[in-house]
Protein backbone atom coordinates (compact mmCIF):
# COMPACT_ATOMS: atom_id res chain seq x y z
CA UNK A 1 0.00 0.00 0.00
CA UNK A 2 1.42 3.57 -0.78
CA UNK A 3 2.05 6.07 1.65
CA UNK A 4 -0.59 8.31 0.40
CA UNK A 5 -3.14 5.96 0.97
CA UNK A 6 -1.91 4.65 4.72
CA UNK A 7 -2.05 8.88 5.51
CA UNK A 8 -5.64 8.82 3.68
CA UNK A 9 -6.42 5.43 5.96
CA UNK A 10 -5.43 7.30 8.69
CA UNK A 11 -6.74 10.23 9.11
CA UNK A 12 -9.85 8.17 7.76
CA UNK A 13 -9.65 5.81 11.32
CA UNK A 14 -8.22 8.96 13.13
CA UNK A 15 -10.24 12.24 12.78
CA UNK A 16 -8.23 13.86 15.43
CA UNK A 17 -4.74 13.02 14.04
CA UNK A 18 -4.61 16.20 11.41
CA UNK A 19 -4.75 18.51 14.19
CA UNK A 20 -2.13 17.26 15.81
CA UNK A 21 0.23 17.05 12.90
CA UNK A 22 -0.84 20.72 11.90
CA UNK A 23 0.22 21.36 15.95
CA UNK A 24 3.33 19.40 15.58
CA UNK A 25 4.59 21.58 12.61
CA UNK A 26 3.89 24.85 14.12
CA UNK A 27 5.42 24.02 17.26
CA UNK A 28 8.75 22.89 15.37
CA UNK A 29 8.79 26.32 13.49
CA UNK A 30 8.31 28.21 16.89
CA UNK A 31 10.88 26.41 18.45
CA UNK A 32 13.35 27.26 14.78
CA UNK A 33 12.50 31.09 15.14
CA UNK A 34 13.31 31.61 18.91
CA UNK A 35 16.38 28.63 18.91
CA UNK A 36 18.50 29.50 15.97
CA UNK A 37 17.63 33.60 16.18
CA UNK A 38 20.74 35.92 17.42
CA UNK A 39 20.11 38.22 19.61
CA UNK A 40 21.29 41.88 19.40
CA UNK A 41 24.44 42.04 22.32
CA UNK A 42 24.98 45.91 23.18
CA UNK A 43 28.14 45.72 25.22
CA UNK A 44 29.26 49.02 27.02
CA UNK A 45 32.93 47.87 27.14
CA UNK A 46 33.53 48.14 23.52
CA UNK A 47 32.03 51.72 23.10
CA UNK A 48 33.93 53.14 25.90
CA UNK A 49 37.10 51.87 24.31
CA UNK A 50 35.89 53.32 20.72
CA UNK A 51 35.65 56.79 23.13
CA UNK A 52 39.36 56.25 24.48
CA UNK A 53 40.95 55.69 20.35
CA UNK A 54 39.00 58.35 19.38
CA UNK A 55 39.97 60.72 22.05
CA UNK A 56 43.64 59.77 21.67
CA UNK A 57 43.54 60.76 18.28
CA UNK A 58 41.90 64.38 18.85
CA UNK A 59 44.44 64.91 21.54
CA UNK A 60 47.33 63.79 18.87
CA UNK A 61 45.97 65.86 15.92
CA UNK A 62 45.80 68.72 18.16
CA UNK A 63 49.34 68.30 19.30
CA UNK A 64 50.19 68.62 15.97
CA UNK A 65 48.11 71.39 14.83
CA UNK A 66 49.93 73.54 17.64
CA UNK A 67 53.34 72.65 16.68
CA UNK A 68 52.43 73.36 13.07
CA UNK A 69 50.85 76.32 14.38
CA UNK A 70 53.71 77.55 16.32
CA UNK A 71 56.22 76.78 13.67
CA UNK A 72 54.18 78.90 11.23
CA UNK A 73 53.89 81.71 13.66
CA UNK A 74 57.80 81.66 13.94
CA UNK A 75 58.01 82.15 10.22
CA UNK A 76 56.06 84.93 10.30
CA UNK A 77 57.83 86.58 13.24
CA UNK A 78 61.01 86.35 11.34
CA UNK A 79 59.46 87.38 8.11
CA UNK A 80 58.12 90.79 9.80
CA UNK A 81 61.60 91.15 11.48
CA UNK A 82 63.52 90.77 7.93
CA UNK A 83 60.52 93.36 7.09
CA UNK A 84 61.37 96.05 9.70
CA UNK A 85 64.87 96.05 8.96
CA UNK A 86 64.78 96.33 5.41
CA UNK A 87 62.26 98.96 6.11
CA UNK A 88 64.90 101.01 8.46
CA UNK A 89 67.54 99.81 6.10
CA UNK A 90 65.17 101.63 3.07
CA UNK A 91 64.34 104.66 5.52
CA UNK A 92 68.16 105.12 6.65
CA UNK A 93 68.80 104.71 2.96
CA UNK A 94 65.84 107.58 2.02
CA UNK A 95 67.15 109.77 4.79
CA UNK A 96 70.63 109.68 3.23
CA UNK A 97 69.65 110.64 -0.35
CA UNK A 98 67.16 113.76 0.78
CA UNK A 99 70.46 114.85 3.04
CA UNK A 100 72.52 114.54 -0.23
CA UNK A 101 69.74 116.28 -2.30
CA UNK A 102 69.62 119.12 0.31
CA UNK A 103 73.43 119.56 0.37
CA UNK A 104 73.47 119.66 -3.46
CA UNK A 105 71.04 122.48 -3.26
CA UNK A 106 68.34 119.91 -5.18
CA UNK A 107 65.26 121.00 -3.00
CA UNK A 108 63.45 123.67 -2.41
CA UNK A 109 64.43 125.24 0.95
CA UNK A 110 62.25 127.90 3.18
CA UNK A 111 62.66 129.87 6.60
CA UNK A 112 64.31 132.34 8.11
CA UNK A 113 67.57 134.36 7.39
CA UNK A 114 68.39 137.87 5.78
CA UNK A 115 68.18 139.53 2.20
CA UNK A 116 71.02 141.57 1.24
CA UNK A 117 70.53 144.72 -2.07
CA UNK A 118 73.68 145.39 -3.50
CA UNK A 119 73.40 147.68 -6.30
CA UNK A 120 75.62 150.38 -8.69
CA UNK A 121 76.01 153.85 -7.26
CA UNK A 122 73.63 156.56 -9.09
CA UNK A 123 76.49 158.84 -9.72
CA UNK A 124 79.76 158.48 -11.26
CA UNK A 125 79.34 155.06 -12.45
CA UNK A 126 81.20 155.45 -15.48
CA UNK A 127 83.88 157.11 -14.35
CA UNK A 128 84.60 154.91 -11.30
CA UNK A 129 84.72 151.21 -10.85
CA UNK A 130 84.65 151.39 -7.39
CA UNK A 131 80.71 152.79 -7.79
CA UNK A 132 79.08 149.65 -9.57
CA UNK A 133 78.74 146.25 -7.96
CA UNK A 134 81.71 143.28 -9.07
CA UNK A 135 81.49 139.99 -8.67
CA UNK A 136 84.15 139.92 -6.32
CA UNK A 137 81.94 141.27 -4.21
CA UNK A 138 79.19 138.57 -4.09
CA UNK A 139 81.55 136.24 -3.38
CA UNK A 140 83.16 137.93 -0.72
CA UNK A 141 79.46 138.19 0.58
CA UNK A 142 78.53 134.53 0.26
CA UNK A 143 81.79 133.53 1.74
CA UNK A 144 80.94 135.65 4.93
CA UNK A 145 77.35 133.96 4.90
CA UNK A 146 78.37 130.59 4.37
CA UNK A 147 81.05 130.85 7.03
CA UNK A 148 78.27 131.98 9.50
CA UNK A 149 76.15 129.33 9.19
CA UNK A 150 74.06 129.92 6.07
CA UNK A 151 72.04 126.81 5.14
CA UNK A 152 70.83 127.97 1.57
CA UNK A 153 71.56 130.88 -1.00
CA UNK A 154 70.48 132.32 -4.05
CA UNK A 155 71.15 135.17 -5.88
CA UNK A 156 68.43 137.42 -8.01
CA UNK A 157 69.84 139.95 -10.85
CA UNK A 158 67.88 142.33 -13.15
CA UNK A 159 65.63 140.63 -16.09
CA UNK A 160 64.07 137.79 -13.77
CA UNK A 161 66.82 135.77 -12.88
CA UNK A 162 67.27 133.79 -9.94
CA UNK A 163 70.37 131.35 -9.63
CA UNK A 164 71.21 128.89 -6.39
CA UNK A 165 74.48 129.12 -4.47
CA UNK A 166 76.12 125.73 -4.53
CA UNK A 167 79.52 124.15 -3.76
CA UNK A 168 80.56 124.10 -7.37
CA UNK A 169 78.96 127.74 -8.13
CA UNK A 170 81.29 130.13 -9.64
CA UNK A 171 81.17 134.12 -9.68
CA UNK A 172 83.09 135.37 -12.56
CA UNK A 173 83.19 138.77 -14.42
CA UNK A 174 84.12 139.43 -17.96
CA UNK A 175 84.61 143.01 -18.98
CA UNK A 176 81.65 144.47 -16.88
CA UNK A 177 79.26 141.30 -17.12
CA UNK A 178 78.73 139.22 -14.21
CA UNK A 179 78.13 135.63 -14.81
CA UNK A 180 76.80 133.30 -11.98
CA UNK A 181 76.92 129.68 -12.79
CA UNK A 182 77.71 130.98 -15.97
CA UNK A 183 74.48 132.85 -16.34
CA UNK A 184 74.60 136.59 -17.60
CA UNK A 185 73.61 138.41 -14.93
CA UNK A 186 73.09 142.40 -14.08
CA UNK A 187 72.65 144.72 -10.68
CA UNK A 188 70.88 145.41 -8.75
CA UNK A 189 71.84 142.12 -7.13
CA UNK A 190 69.42 140.21 -4.52
CA UNK A 191 71.19 137.93 -2.06
CA UNK A 192 68.85 135.57 -0.60
CA UNK A 193 70.25 133.50 2.68
CA UNK A 194 68.19 131.32 4.86
CA UNK A 195 69.56 130.35 8.49
CA UNK A 196 70.04 131.95 11.84
CA UNK A 197 68.50 134.92 10.97
CA UNK A 198 70.26 137.00 13.87
CA UNK A 199 73.35 135.44 13.38
CA UNK A 200 73.37 136.25 9.84
CA UNK A 201 72.33 139.87 10.05
CA UNK A 202 75.08 140.34 12.30
CA UNK A 203 77.66 138.85 10.13
CA UNK A 204 76.48 141.45 6.79
CA UNK A 205 76.68 144.09 9.34
CA UNK A 206 80.06 143.01 10.32
CA UNK A 207 81.96 146.16 8.31
CA UNK A 208 85.62 144.88 9.21
CA UNK A 209 84.82 140.79 7.61
CA UNK A 210 83.27 143.16 4.31
CA UNK A 211 85.73 146.86 4.77
CA UNK A 212 85.77 146.60 0.99
CA UNK A 213 82.07 147.04 0.47
CA UNK A 214 81.30 149.13 3.05
CA UNK A 215 84.40 151.19 1.68
CA UNK A 216 83.14 152.16 -1.17
CA UNK A 217 79.36 152.34 0.43
CA UNK A 218 80.72 155.35 2.71
CA UNK A 219 83.52 157.25 -0.23
CA UNK A 220 81.75 156.02 -3.62
CA UNK A 221 77.89 155.62 -3.08
CA UNK A 222 77.46 152.06 -3.55
CA UNK A 223 73.92 150.59 -2.20
CA UNK A 224 74.35 147.94 0.06
CA UNK A 225 71.53 146.91 2.35
CA UNK A 226 70.06 143.78 4.64
CA UNK A 227 67.28 142.84 6.36
CA UNK A 228 66.24 139.73 8.51
CA UNK A 229 62.95 138.35 7.94
CA UNK A 230 61.02 135.04 9.37
CA UNK A 231 59.80 133.88 5.74
CA UNK A 232 62.32 133.03 3.30
CA UNK A 233 61.91 130.71 0.41
CA UNK A 234 64.57 129.78 -1.94
CA UNK A 235 64.55 127.50 -5.35
CA UNK A 236 66.36 124.53 -6.00
CA UNK A 237 69.35 124.60 -8.68
CA UNK A 238 68.47 123.82 -11.70
CA UNK A 239 71.76 123.25 -13.20
CA UNK A 240 73.92 120.41 -14.33
CA UNK A 241 77.05 119.78 -12.26
CA UNK A 242 80.07 119.75 -13.82
CA UNK A 243 82.56 118.36 -11.52
CA UNK A 244 85.96 116.74 -12.67
CA UNK A 245 88.66 114.86 -10.86
CA UNK A 246 86.61 114.40 -7.86
CA UNK A 247 86.23 111.27 -5.82
CA UNK A 248 83.68 109.95 -2.91
CA UNK A 249 85.71 109.07 0.88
Amino acid sequence: MKLNDKLHELVKNQPNYPLAILGLVIGVLIAYEYGYKIPRLINPAISNIALDETEQKLVSEQARNKEQLEAIDNEINALNDQTKNRQTGLTSLVDQVETLKADSAMTDVAGEGVEIIIADSEKNQDANANAIAHASDLRDLIDQLRANGATAMSISAAGGIEERITLTTSIDCIVNTVLINNTKASPPFKVTAIGDRAKLKSAVDDRGALKTIYDRVDNNGLKFAAVDLLDLKIKRYSGNYLIKNAKVQ
